[in-house]
C-alpha cells in the first residue's frame, strides 16, 4: 500500500493508554474536526498522544526490535545467523528481495512514517489549540516532538539513503513536516538534513534549554507522587542531551566535522552531563551477583521503558536456543574486541570467564537477574537506544579529520578509562581509527548502531585483512558493499 494511503493520520482516544505500551490508537482514525477539537481540548489528551508516539516508536517495528538489536543489528552482521532461519539469513545476506526481507523493510518504513504524521497532527494540535498546556509544557511538548521527529527522519536517511561518501547528491526519504496524507518528494542528504533535520532539532534544542528539567535537576528517575511524572523520567523522553547527540549525528553523517565536533561538546564538556549521566560504577556492576546495570543505564541518555527485558535475551540471544534461533557471535569475536579481559564490557555483557576463552559465547547485556520485582531497580526495566560515549566517539572521529590525534585520543580514552580498559598512546591516524571502529562494536551492540557505523565508512563486511572488518564476516560470503548498503525503498511506495 502506497505511503499517502497507508499512514494513518490519528489522534488519541483517551483510553488511559498512558502506561499500558499498547498502541492501538494509532488505528483510529478521526473522521472530523469535532474529534480533533475533543481530543486536544485538555492537557491529558496532548499527554496520552505523546505518549502514544513513544509507545508506537519503541515497538518491534521501530526501535523495540527493528532498529535496535533485531533486524538492523542483524543487517550489521552483529550474529552468526544459521540459514535455516530463513527471515533472519536474508537480512544478514542483504536479500532485501527476498520471500521475508522485504516485509521486515516495508515494517520499518510504514510505522516510522505512521509516527512521524500523528507527531505532526499533535504539532499542528499546539499551533491551534494555544492556552490549553501551561507555557512550560507547551515548550516541553514541542521540543520532545520536533527532536522525535528529526530523531526518526535521520534513521530513515542513514538505512534508505545512499551512502554519503559515495553518492552525496544521491536521493534518499521524504521528510514529512505536515500532517497532509499526501506522497512527497524524496530529498538529497543535504537537503534533508540542512533544511529539514537541523532545523527542527535546533528549534528542539531551543525550546528545550528553557525547560528541560534534565538541565537543572537531572533524569529525576523516581515517582513525582501528587506532582506526576510529566516533567520526570527524563532518560524515557527526548531531552535536551538526547537531541543535542541526535543533532551531532546529523552532521557526522555528511561530513559536516566541525558542526559534528560542536555538538558533541555539548555533552562531553559539560559538567552537568558527567554528573547528571555519571560513567557506570564498576563496584555496582563487577561486584554485583543479583543485579547488576550491564546496560550502563547511568549514561544513558534516551532510551524505553520494558517490562519484559528478560524476554529479549531470553527469545534471542539464550545459547539453549536452537541453533537455527538464536543469535551469536562468531567464535572468537571477543577475543578481538576485548584484548584486556579486564574491560567491563566483556566481563559483565558476554558470558565464560574472565580469561578470553574465545568460544561460542552468550551476549548477556539484556539477560534478566535476581531483583525485586515489586520495586525493581530503574535499569530492570530500561533500554538504553542512546548513550554519552558516543558524543565521545564522534569527537574523536572529528578531531582526527582535523589532525589532532593528541585530542582525539584523548576523548578515546576518556571512555577507556571508563571501561577499565588500557589508555591509547598513539598518535598515528590509522590506530585511533582502528580503535574507533572496535569501540562502536564493543560499546554499542544490541543498540542498532554498528550497521550505521559500516554504511558511513563505506566498508566492506568481508575484507580480511583489517581487524575491524575481519571479525564482522560471518561464515559465509557477503554481497558487494554496494548491495547491503542499497537498503530499498518498499516497493509499494513507487519511488
Amino acid at each position: 500500500m502506497k505511503l499517502y494511503k497507508s499512514i494513518t493520520v490519528a489522534t488519541v482516544a483517551v483510553l488511559g493508554m498512558v502506561v499500558s505500551g499498547c498502541s492501538d490508537w494509532l488505528d483510529y482514525e478521526p473522521k472530523d474536526k469535532q474529534t480533533f477539537d475533543q481530543q486536544f481540548s485538555s492537557q491529558t489528551g496532548f499527554h496520552n498522544t505523546v505518549n502514544g508516539i513513544y509507545n508506537t516508536m519503541t515497538g518491534s517495528n521501530m526501535y523495540g526490535y527493528n532498529l535496535s538489536y533485531g533486524a538492523i543489528d542483524i543487517m550489521g552482521l552483529c550474529y552468526k545467523i544459521e540459514s535455516s532461519n530463513n527471515s533472519k539469513y536474508e537480512l544478514c545476506t542483504a536479500a532485501y528481495t527476498g520471500t521475508y526481507a522485504p516485509t521486515t523493510i516495508s515494517s520499518i518504513w510504514s510505522t516510522a512514517y505512521n509516527t512521524i504524521l500523528n507527531i505532526n497532527v499533535l504539532l499542528k494540535a499546539l499551533d491551534e489549540k494555544p492556552g490549553v498546556l501551561l507555557p512550560e509544557d507547551e515548550k516541553m511538548l514541542r521540543g520532545e516532538m520536533l527532536a522525535s521527529r528529526a530523531f526518526i527522519h535521520l534513521d530513515l536517511v542513514r538505512l534508505f539513503g545512499p551512502v554519503y561518501a559515495v553518492n552525496p547528491n544521491g536521493l534518499s526519504v521524504p521528510y514529512a513536516d505536515a500532517p497532509e496524507v499526501i506522497k512527497r518528494p524524496r530529498l538529497t542528504v543535504d537537503d534533508i538534513i540542512d533544511n529539514h533535520i537541523i532545523p527542527d532539532l535546533t528549534e528542539a534544542q531551543n525550546l528545550l534549554k528553557d525547560v528541560d528539567p534534565v538541565l537543572t535537576e537531572g533524569v529525576l528517575s523516581s515517582d513525582g507522587g501528587e506532582d506526576g511524572n510529566w516533567f520526570r523520567y527524563r532518560q524515557l523522553r527526548m531531552n535536551y542531551y538526547a537531541t543535542t547527540l541526535v543533532k551531532a549525528r546529523a552532521y557526522l553523517w555528511k561530513a559536516d566535522y566541525a558542526n559534528a565536533l560542536a555538538e558533541a561538546r555539548k555533552i562531553t564538556d559539560d559538567s552537568n552531563v558527567k554528573s547528571t549521566f555519571p560513567w557506570v560504577d564498576p563496584v555496582k556492576l563487577l561486584a554485583n551477583n543479583s543485579n547488576p546495570d550491564r546496560i550502563f543505564s547511568t549514561e544513558c541518555l534516551f532510551g524505553y521503558y520494558n517490562s519484559k527485558m528478560s524476554d529479549i535475551f531470553e527469545n534471542n540471544f539464550n545459547g539453549s536456543l536452537d541453533v537455527g534461533l538464536v543469535m551469536k557471535p562468531r567464535d572468537g569475536y571477543t577475543d578481538i574486541l576485548f584484548p584486556n579481559t579486564a574491560d567491563y564490557r566483556r566481563q559483565s555483557q558476554w558470558t565464560g570467564t574472565t580469561a578470553i576463552s574465545g568460544g561460542d559465547l552468550d551476549f548477556i547485556k539484556y539477560k534478566s537477574f535476581t531483583t525485586n520485582s515489586e520495586n525493581p531497580d530503574f535499569w530492570a526495566t530500561f533500554y538504553g537506544l542512546m548513550r554519552k560515549s558516543e558524543a565521545y566517539y564522534i569527537a574523536a572521529e572529528c578531531l582526527m579529520n582535523q589532525n589532532d590525534m593528541a585530542g582525539a585520543c584523548n576523548y578515546l580514552n576518556e571512555v577507556r578509562v571508563a571501561r577499565g580498559a588500557e589508555t591509547l598512546d598513539t598518535t598515528s591516524a590509522a590506530d585511533l581509527l582502528q580503535t574507533l571502529k572496535l569501540e562502536y562494536l564493543a560499546e554499542m551492540r544490541g543498540e542498532g548502531q554498528i550497521f550505521f557505523l559500516h554504511k558511513r565508512f563505506n566498508q566492506s563486511f568481508a575484507t580480511t585483512n583489517a581487524i575491524y572488518n575481519a571479525h564482522e564476516a560471518a561464515n559465509r560470503d557477503n554481497p558487494a558493499v554496494s548491495i547491503r548498503y542499497n537498503v530499498p525503498i518498499p516497493s509499494g511506495e513507487n519511488y
